[in-house]
């Protein structure tokens, strides 16, 4: 990934627009550049670290004033841009929204199969998420690069401008919900996903509108969470066709 480095680079960067992966500022920066820096950063959902100068030092070989940014392999959307672009081209979207994937691998293989199975856009929480890398676009197969990708920042916040806009929201549970065969899911929808190790949150689960559970039959305790994301997808999507 490209590097952008330098105070005046990196704001400008942000100010512009440009997508950017994430940005990396030196623990010890304060005042109103840190305090401008992080605003932006929020404002355009970009993900901010703070580093000791030695890691920046590692990562930057030239005069980098303590911030250094990535730029991203994808171009974001603005969530609500891909909206309004979604009910103009297809009517009723299909999104898939994931809540702490952390797993490069398993955002890339959840990116191919969300693709081919006719989601409409990706939607990545900027709080808890893999990056979108070189190994992430590999492993989609190219998916990566025809999904649009919007970033959110409150997976709370953004399931609620998602419900105000005519979604019904889907939540995948591992014990709690109804079988994904048993659900209407012929108008507009997001599916949220939650991370590999602890699934979705409270929060999340309280704001859906439905829970849905793959039945299981076998000794194993849950699936992957790339195959079980394929297989909602595929329940959901097959009402439609």
């Amino acid at each position: 990934m490209e590097k952008v480095f330098g105070r005046n680079p990196v704001l400008t960067a942000l100010q512009s627009g440009a997508s950017l992966e994430k940005v990396f500022i030196q623990d010890s920066i304060h005042g109103q550049f840190e305090k401008d820096i992080r605003l932006l950063c929020k404002e355009r959902h970009v993900p901010l670290a703070r580093l000791p100068k030695f890691k920046i030092d590692r990562e930057v070989k030239g005069k980098h004033q303590g911030i250094y940014a990535l730029g991203s392999l994808v171009e974001y959307v603005q969530l609500d841009n891909l909206i309004a672009l979604l009910y103009e081209q297809v009517g009723a979207p299909r999104l898939l929204l994931l809540d702490g994937i952390m797993d490069v691998r398993n955002l890339g293989a959840i990116a191919r199969s969300a693709e081919v199975l006719g989601v409409h856009a990706l939607l990545v929480s900027t709080q808890r998420s893999a990056p979108i890398n070189e190994v992430a676009i590999k492993t989609s197969a190219g998916a990566l690069g025809l999904l649009p990708v919007s970033r959110v920042g409150s997976i709370a916040q953004t399931m609620t401008l998602l419900n105000e806009s005519g979604f019904t929201s889907f939540v995948s549970t591992v014990d709690d919900g109804v079988p994904p065969d048993q659900i209407d899911s012929s108008m507009p929808w997001v599916l949220v996903v939650g991370s590999e190790d602890r699934g979705v949150s409270r929060e999340t689960k309280d704001h859906a509108d439905h829970r849905v559970t793959i039945p299981q039959v076998g000794q194993i305790e849950s699936l992957n969470v790339s195959v079980a994301t394929a297989i909602l997808l595929y329940e959901l999507v097959k009402v439609r066709h």
